[in-house]
C-alpha cells in the first residue's frame, strides 16, 4: 500500500512541478518581450495564470517578476527570494481569479533594452514561483514546496525607434 500511495503522490508532485516550470518559462518569455511597457509584470503574471492551468493557484506562495544583473547573472538587490529592490511581487486573488500585485519596486522606465552599441548589455528579467504542494493522503509525503525560476534578456528596442538608455 505504501508503494502504491508513494507512486500516486509522486505523480501529483511531478504534475505540479511540470505546471510550475511551464508557467515560469511562459511568464519570462512574455516579460522579456515587453521591455519598457508599463504593464510588463502584470502581462507576465497573466501569462503564468493562463499557462499554469494544471496547478492550484491558491497554493502559489510567491510569484515574482525580478531584475537580474546582465553581467553577473545574479539577482539585483537580494540574494534569495525573501526581499528585493527591483521586482514586482504578486499574490493570487481567488475572487478575481487573477494575480494582483503586492509590491512594485521596478519601474519599466528604468529597464535597459537598448542595443549593445548604445546602452551596454541588455537587462535580464526573471520570473520566480513557489508553490505549496499538499499531499493527497499525507501517508507517504508531507507538504512540499516547489520553486522554479527562469531568466532571459530583454528583447532589444530598435535604435531606429529612438531607444535611449
Amino acid at each position: 500500500m505504501a508503494l502504491l500511495f508513494g507512486i500516486i503522490e509522486l505523480g501529483f508532485v511531478f504534475k505540479d512541478y511540470l505546471a510550475v516550470a511551464g508557467a515560469v518559462r511562459a511568464g519570462v518569455r512574455t516579460a522579456s518581450a515587453n521591455p519598457r511597457m508599463a504593464t510588463f509584470a502584470q502581462v507576465a503574471a497573466n501569462k503564468v495564470a493562463q499557462t499554469g492551468g494544471a496547478m492550484n493557484f491558491s497554493d502559489v506562495q510567491q510569484l515574482w517578476v525580478f531584475k537580474v544583473d546582465p553581467t553577473t547573472n545574479k539577482t539585483i538587490g537580494f540574494s534569495n527570494f525573501s526581499d528585493c529592490n527591483y521586482c514586482v511581487k504578486f499574490k493570487w486573488d481567488s475572487g478575481a481569479k487573477a494575480f494582483v500585485p503586492l509590491t512594485d519596486t521596478w519601474a519599466s522606465t528604468t529597464q535597459n533594452a537598448c542595443s549593445l552599441s548604445i546602452g551596454g548589455p541588455l537587462d535580464r528579467i526573471g520570473v520566480y514561483i513557489q508553490l505549496k504542494h499538499n499531499p493527497i493522503t499525507g501517508f507517504v509525503l508531507k507538504t512540499i514546496y516547489i520553486s522554479e525560476a527562469s531568466v532571459l534578456s530583454l528583447e532589444p528596442i530598435p535604435v531606429s525607434t529612438g531607444c535611449k538608455p
